[in-house]
């Protein structure tokens, strides 16, 4: 981690806000305790106010501090979950490379490194009932990159880094909407990624029509299909309320996340109601027709699912928003960084990370015993 507490980084910058976030929050009265971590945690706050410990934070001053030769992740991120109870947070800030000591099977020692990372967070699980957050962020890097081989290779100006943020339900959504919300606004934030064993079984739905494309008649979320066009499919748009849902506008705005059971059906876009506009990203913004304005007054809708039905309807519809991966995990994941002087994609990327990801997902699926945040039905009739 030299390299991005070596001279006034985004890094530092980053961490700096964060502090000045915590210290001046008041809706979390935070008690901070600050660890060093590589291959053990080292508590320290360098004897600086907390406002200040970034300033503190140089290659100098966390020298013999630990063996910064290895990284075990697995092992770092057990000795944190233990610790975990109560209104405690935890948040670790780190490259997040994968550095196990000694030289090992590369294949191995990843898969090592999910099954750990898994079986750290079950443990956990089954004492705290908690959340985790993963926020990417990308830094200017002034030191020396060790790929897989700990070889040494110089002049990598760019590198990520993250911040795992480990808390219970309650408080880790006043950390996401109170200080999470202050660390995006950087030109650094690039993703983040939500982890939880909630499920969401009452979403607010209503059944509307997009003016064209077939002729239906709705009751709150049902849908009575009157005529199909001539031409094209038969389309419909689903307005819900997930503003109580904790994941990322980029995650429900990805139709890939969704599942739908009736193969009949297709997602074609998905929205943000604005107003009397539901603004979609590929067909631009539609205006809500008065009738449907009067049917939706005093009632909220956050987004619009639009589908569309290829043929005859012959059965429900069932579509359900899975807990799954986001796909930048697996863009950012690297298997192999021994190229990544030469590679300028490579150095956007993160040794290892996929597999850590991979571990934490893993785990919230098998304690949760659902990969869905929630579950929605329409019921089809035809006319």
């Amino acid at each position: 981690m030299d390299g991005y507490i070596n001279g006034n980084t985004d890094f530092k910058n980053i961490f700096r806000d964060l502090l000045v976030a915590l210290e001046n929050e008041d809706d979390i009265d935070f008690d901070t305790k600050f660890y060093l971590i590589n291959n053990k945690l080292t508590p320290t706050n360098f004897g600086a106010k907390t406002t200040h410990i970034s300033e503190k934070l140089t290659p100098q001053n966390t020298a013999g501090k630990g063996n910064k030769g290895s990284s075990d992740f697995e092992e770092i991120l057990d000795k944190i979950l233990e610790k975990q109870e109560g209104n405690t947070i935890s948040i670790i800030t780190a490259d997040f490379i994968y550095s196990p000591k000694g030289g090992s099977d590369v294949p191995s020692a990843l898969e090592k490194l999910k099954t750990y990372t898994e079986d750290a967070f079950l443990k956990a699980g089954k004492k705290n009932d908690f959340d985790t957050r993963i926020y990417r962020f990308t830094s200017d890097f002034n030191g020396i990159y060790y790929d897989y081989n700990n070889k040494k290779i110089p002049n990598i100006q760019k590198r990520p880094f993250y911040y795992i943020v480990i808390g219970p339900k309650n408080l880790m959504g006043l950390f996401d909407s109170e200080i999470a919300s202050q660390l995006r606004n950087h030109s650094g934030f690039e993703n983040e990624a939500l982890f939880t064993n909630a499920n969401f079984k009452s979403i607010p739905i209503k059944i509307i029509s997009t003016g064209h494309n077939g002729r239906i008649k709705t009751r709150g979320g049902d849908l009575e299909v009157m005529s199909y066009p001539r031409t094209g499919n038969l389309e419909f748009i689903a307005l819900v309320d997930l503003e109580k849902l904790p994941v990322s506008q980029s995650y429900i705005l990805d139709k890939n996340n969704y599942q739908l059971s009736n193969p009949e059906f297709t997602i074609e876009e998905i929205g943000v109601v604005k107003g009397k506009n539901i603004n979609f990203s590929n067909s631009g913004s539609l205006k809500m027709d008065p009738s449907t304005l009067v049917k939706i007054k005093g009632e909220k809708y956050t987004h619009a699912i639009k589908f569309s039905a290829d043929g005859l309807v012959s059965e429900n519809l069932n579509f359900s928003l899975r807990k799954k991966i986001p796909t930048w995990v697996d863009k950012v994941n690297s298997n192999d960084d021994r190229q990544i002087q030469s590679d300028s994609l490579e150095q956007t990327k993160t040794f290892s990370f996929g597999y850590l990801v991979s571990g934490i997902s893993e785990a919230y699926e098998q304690q949760s015993g659902s990969n869905k945040y929630f579950n929605i039905t329409i019921p089809v009739t035809q006319n």
